[in-house]
């Protein structure tokens, strides 16, 4: 085989690879073992929706970034970033009397900061898919808390905190995901909650007694007790 002959089929194999590889890159970015790295429990959840079909599940999220994934969002400015904390601060303190009706304030806050960060309506199918391609980890909190204020009612105290603290993770991305004047809403929030924190050791758990939640609490007139307690 003559030199040219040799240097012919060298650089063919060299091409032939180099396509392999931008075919593969392609693949593990839009359907392959890249969306679940990117999506992380958003896969896992849309997997298991799929009935463990991994080409569906790589279909439809592949479709989502797809749809989705240019999606320009605005940043809040410092008023509005600070407004938004202040209304969250009031679900937190409205949820000791009333734990159902502050999660579907919640349920209802997040989703027009959303529509005002850019994302498509809180009333519209498009609304938590374009959320989950750009904060697939904490779009699911959100939606657990979405299903419990739709659902039949039957949730018990507990099962709202639990929600309403899965949701924090979403609003919290949105809330300080751009603009100016993040760290003063930020601050904002943690000068005016201190007592009312939704996280697990302060937002009142279903079986706590008067004297654990304090004498904020005990001054209630019977509105916080639990099913058990009536």
């Amino acid at each position: 085989m003559s030199t040219g002959a040799i240097v012919a089929v060298v650089a063919a194999v060299i091409i032939v690879i180099a396509i392999v590889a931008v075919v593969m890159m392609k693949r593990d970015g839009a359907g392959g073992p890249g969306l679940k790295r990117r999506f992380g429990p958003e896969y896992e959840w849309t997997l298991a929706r799929n009935d463990g079909d991994i080409r569906a599940t790589r279909r439809e999220l592949a479709e989502r970034v797809k749809r989705y994934g240019d999606l320009e969002t605005r940043a809040l400015p410092a008023e509005a970033q600070e407004r938004y904390a202040a209304r969250w601060n009031a679900v937190k303190a409205q949820f000791v009397d009333d734990p159902s009706a502050a999660l579907t304030e919640a349920d209802q806050l997040i989703g027009q900061l959303a529509a005002e960060r850019g994302y498509p309506a809180a009333n519209t199918a498009e609304h938590v898919d374009a959320l989950s391609v750009h904060h697939p980890h904490h779009v699911h909190g959100y939606r657990e808390a979405h299903a419990a204020v739709t659902g039949d009612g039957r949730h018990g105290t507990e099962d709202l905190r639990t929600a309403l603290v899965s949701a924090r993770g979403l609003f919290d991305e949105l809330l300080q995901g751009g603009g100016r004047g993040t760290r003063r809403a930020a601050e904002l929030e943690t000068a005016d909650t201190a007592d009312a924190e939704p996280d697990a050791e302060s937002v009142p758990a279903q079986d706590e007694t008067k004297q654990v939640r304090g004498k904020r609490l005990a001054a209630l007139t019977g509105r916080g007790r639990t099913e058990e307690e009536q």
